[in-house]
């Protein structure tokens, strides 16, 4: 609560500082606070304020996603102890600051806190709470190389921010496919999340784009639960190839996909060595190499956006007799805006997770499909209401949590400011 506050605190102090430097104010005797003078109101002192900053300008902004979500089981689920959740939920609160040296380059901090329905069982006895964490700490430079920026500290990885911003652009009530877990109202692969502690190189020309990153590996949130999370040479190298066949690479992730027309076709992938498991139950043998590589497409017009991947990934165990994994999947989605301020949102998903034993047969894992249906109404340009249910059908063998499948409903409000 104490970092709650003191952030808070210092955002609004620095905003005060701003706008009492460029406005005047007067009051009268009743104490009423004026920006115009009047025979009967007299000058505020307008005093320099203690609070300072290097950079040339500071810009504060914020992403908020609120929502109400009821959570349904399978009925093949009911007999597991897992019955309906339902409740209001902060599924993300960016507080957002950067701070200017030049036009183009700024040092940035993004600190975010979430309370989602956590499950229903015992391993899950630390989800749902209200942390507040840093998600976002990186220098950037423009244009170090040539077309070519950088980010250094806790960065964006290539591939999540690239797809959140040009392909589906809901994460407000549902992650992309490659992130999404297994959680009361999620279901998925959760092969990487979306910063990490590295360098990532961004190139934008009008044809071409990519982002070509090493990291640690294991993400943002990884230090918190992973008993075996230790220093290690051996890191993660990430990427994303963009060729822009409408429209131009040097607009990717800030096109108007209500105005604009785009098409881009993408590949992307990972190798990260001796990753290490977010799970502190498994210790030294959650050690494995992951990688994954996947092809994505996707092509906007103001009338309506359809976008398509397929991925693979393998994951080899470090430890002598340990089931290696391999996953697939693939990730439709679209939207039609038939009319001004509103849009209809649709999407489906299907994974499997095979088990590779040293020896033996290989056996499924779990196998899903889900299938997402939403609308959206744009209430002003930074509000807007989204109404959206998700049917989750998933064969689970391995898990230790069953309850994938489920029917999830939700009511989301989007703010951005």
């Amino acid at each position: 609560m104490k970092k709650i506050v003191l952030w808070v605190t210092a955002v609004l102090a620095a905003s005060a500082t701003s706008l009492s430097a460029a406005q005047q104010f007067y009051v009268d005797d009743k104490g009423q606070v004026f920006t115009t003078s009047a025979p009967d109101r007299v000058a505020l002192e307008n005093k320099e304020s203690p609070m300072f900053s290097k950079a040339m300008k500071l810009e504060f902004s914020g992403t908020h996603y609120f929502g109400y979500t009821a959570a349904r089981p399978a009925d093949s689920q009911i007999t597991n102890n897992y019955g309906n959740s339902s409740g209001f939920e902060l599924r993300r609160n960016y507080v957002q600051v950067k701070g200017f040296f030049n036009d183009k380059d700024y040092w940035r901090v993004t600190m975010d806190a979430t309370k989602e329905l956590s499950n229903d069982s015992a391993e899950d006895t630390d989800e749902g709470y209200a942390d507040v964490f840093v998600k976002y700490a990186y220098l950037y430079l423009n244009n170090i190389l040539p077309s070519t920026s950088v980010e250094f500290g806790i960065a964006h990885r290539p591939w999540i921010d690239y797809e959140e911003h040009n392909g589906w652009y809901y994460r407000s009530f549902n992650k992309v496919v490659l992130e999404e877990k297994n959680t009361a109202t999620e279901a998925g692969v959760d092969l990487v999340n979306s910063s990490d502690l590295g360098i990532n190189f961004k190139t934008k020309t009008d044809i071409f784009s990519s982002e070509i990153g090493i990291y640690n590996g294991e993400g943002y949130h990884a230090d918190k639960d992973a008993a075996n999370q230790e220093n290690d040479s051996k890191l993660s190298v990430e990427w994303r190839l963009t060729g822009h066949l409408i429209g131009s690479g040097k607009k990717v992730g800030k096109n108007n996909r209500l105005k604009d027309t785009y098409a881009h076709l993408s590949t992307y992938g990972l190798v990260s060595h001796n990753h290490k498991d977010n799970d502190p139950v498994i210790g030294d043998s959650g050690e494995y190499d992951r990688s994954f590589y996947g092809v994505h497409a996707v092509y906007n017009q103001p009338e309506f956006l359809l976008a398509a991947q397929y991925f693979t990934a393998e994951d080899d165990k470090r430890t002598a007799g340990v089931t290696d994994a391999e996953y697939a999947g693939l990730s439709i989605n679209g939207e039609i805006r038939p009319f001004k301020d509103w849009t209809i949102i649709g999407r489906y998903d299907d994974y499997e997770k095979e088990n590779k034993p040293v020896s033996g047969a290989t056996t499924i894992n779990y196998k899903g499909d889900k299938l997402i249906a939403g609308l959206a109404y744009k209430y002003n340009k930074n509000v807007s209401f989204i109404a959206s249910a998700k049917f989750i059908d998933e064969v689970d063998a391995n898990r230790d949590d069953t309850s994938a499948a489920k029917d999830v409903y939700m009511l989301t409000t989007e703010v951005k400011w």
